[in-house]
């Protein structure tokens, strides 16, 4: 959490490591301290060893000129990538303005980060050249870009962040103000307590003003406001109370109140201007006497306290989360200048790999297609093999008259000697017909159907249903023909072929 350490009195302020000056109003200006966490970034936790050295060992593949030449990066780069990461317009021109604030200052605001004369970001030189250091800010500290843009509250009308919407402007509760009072230091507390007489009358007056306080009763008002103030002597008005200004102290030269810098004693006078703060308490007020009149000032002098309170704590958060975006988007955009020169080193980037990865395992995809349509080509040849053999078998088949046991040489080259072998021809037909089936059947390998072969079906579906009817029809009579001309050897030698018959024609 970034803390207000001092009171910037002087132009020639010496600001050290992470501190930047902050205009609280027209007098008043503060030292803010941001939280500095990469001071010993080789201790920081989270480092894991095995990372670490493998990112020594890349870092080491750079010499030292290319490293201060990579880890650069111009203004232009920075407002493009801000324009792509913060939404809100508010943060852009604060981040914006920071950076040139940087630019003309050479204040050591985001060490180890550094912002030169020429409006380019690069790395102080003991951190240039360190790669524990470099790999803490790149991927420990560096990673929290998203954290911390997602961690910024948004407005749900629009895409602004509740800073720079008018959702800070709306009342707030009294107790809020001690979260920035904690954040004071000794010196900024008793600046902030102290006063200026013309803004408390401004203050003193819109008060009158919204409650529309009588003539009478607002003289009342004026008049223990310049007791106060020292324009005129307590002494000589009736009805002062003295002990209800202890505490207050007024310089009447240069026109200053002094508060007394207590915390209970800032907490009274906040509390008792809680109603004005809470909001809407508009009624008629009164002052008919002078003591009354004081407990007003005291009111309004309350409102004021708190109210600048209220624009320290609004400016404070909004110079930390400004420089918490320009820090953490710096170093992403410098890890990213890394590994893009580490990328070129190597030769072959991240991506090109990836793609060459892509494109081997389609090559393979379509490696397996191929191996797939060859092997269905074969059984497809092999299959057409099988069925022109068995026609050339059925063609040449004897026609021996059944009841004789001479066989007729015209008819074919059977002899006595070879009658036994009938049923093994017949059994090898049946073999033949059965592989076939069972080859027709096991597809398991042939799962591939081109999206053509099968708009070519449903195109043609009618006709194929109607040739393979015919087809059934014609090996039908074929078999019937076949088994009437040879009845005992088919019923005897081959008891199969029925069923061989039976199975061809369910197909």
């Amino acid at each position: 959490m970034a803390r207000l350490i001092a009171v910037c009195r002087t132009d020639d302020y010496q600001f050290e490591r992470r501190q930047l000056p902050m205009v609280v109003d027209d007098n008043l200006k503060m030292v803010v301290q941001f939280s500095d966490s990469c001071v010993e970034c080789q201790n920081v936790r989270g480092i894991k060893q095995k990372e670490l050295e493998n990112f020594v060992q890349r870092f080491s593949s750079l010499t030292k000129d290319e490293i201060a030449v990579e880890l650069m990066v111009t203004n232009k780069d920075i407002m493009n990538l801000l324009a792509h990461m913060v939404p809100c317009v508010g943060c852009r021109r604060s981040v914006e303005r920071l950076f040139n604030q940087l630019v003309e200052s050479q204040h050591p605001a985001l060490e180890p980060l550094l912002v030169t004369r020429r409006s380019v970001l690069s790395l102080s030189r003991d951190s240039l050249f360190d790669p524990k250091a470099l790999y803490a800010l790149f991927y420990i500290h560096g990673a929290k870009l998203n954290a911390v843009m997602e961690s910024i509250p948004k407005s749900k009308k629009n895409r602004r962040c509740n800073l720079h919407s008018l959702e800070t402007h709306k009342p707030r509760t009294t107790g809020s103000w001690i979260d920035i009072w904690d954040l004071l230091s000794q010196d900024c507390r008793e600046e902030v307590v102290l006063v200026d007489a013309d803004s408390l009358l401004d203050t003193l007056e819109n008060y009158l003003r919204k409650h529309r306080f009588c003539s009478e009763c607002k003289a009342k008002v004026l008049r223990a406001y310049s007791i106060l103030v020292g324009d005129l002597d307590s002494a000589n008005e009736k009805g002062y109370c003295a002990a209800l200004y202890e505490g207050l102290r007024c310089c009447p030269q240069e026109r200053h109140i002094h508060m007394l810098c207590d915390t209970d004693y800032i907490a009274h006078l906040i509390g008792r201007a809680e109603p004005e703060l809470v909001g809407g308490n508009r009624r008629d007020r009164h002052a008919k006497t002078l003591d009354i009149a004081q407990e007003e000032v005291l009111t309004c002098l309350g409102i004021h306290i708190y109210e600048r309170l209220h624009r320290i704590w609004q400016k404070l958060k909004e110079e930390e989360q400004t420089w918490q975006i320009l820090f953490y988007l710096g170093a992403d955009a410098l890890k990213k200048c890394f590994e893009a020169a580490l990328e070129r080193k190597q030769g072959v980037s991240n991506l090109e790999l990836m793609c060459e990865e892509i494109l081997e395992e389609e090559r393979a995809k379509e490696q397996r297609r191929e191996q797939k349509r060859q092997k269905r080509k074969k059984k497809k040849a092999k299959s057409n093999q099988v069925i022109e053999k068995e026609n050339v078998i059925e063609e040449s088949h004897c026609e021996c008259d059944e009841n004789s046991v001479i066989f007729n040489s015209k008819c074919c080259n059977h002899s006595p000697d070879s009658a036994n072998s009938t049923p093994k021809q017949n059994s090898s037909l049946t073999l033949s017909l059965q592989d076939m089936l069972e080859a027709s059947c096991s597809s398991e390998d042939e799962d591939f159907i081109s999206e053509e072969e099968i708009r070519h079906f449903k195109e043609n579906e009618t006709k194929f249903l109607r040739k393979r009817q015919e087809l059934r029809e014609t090996l039908k009579q074929r078999f019937n023909s076949l088994h009437q001309k040879t009845p005992s050897k088919c019923s005897h030698s081959n008891p199969s072929v029925d069923h061989v018959i039976n199975k061809i024609c369910n197909l």
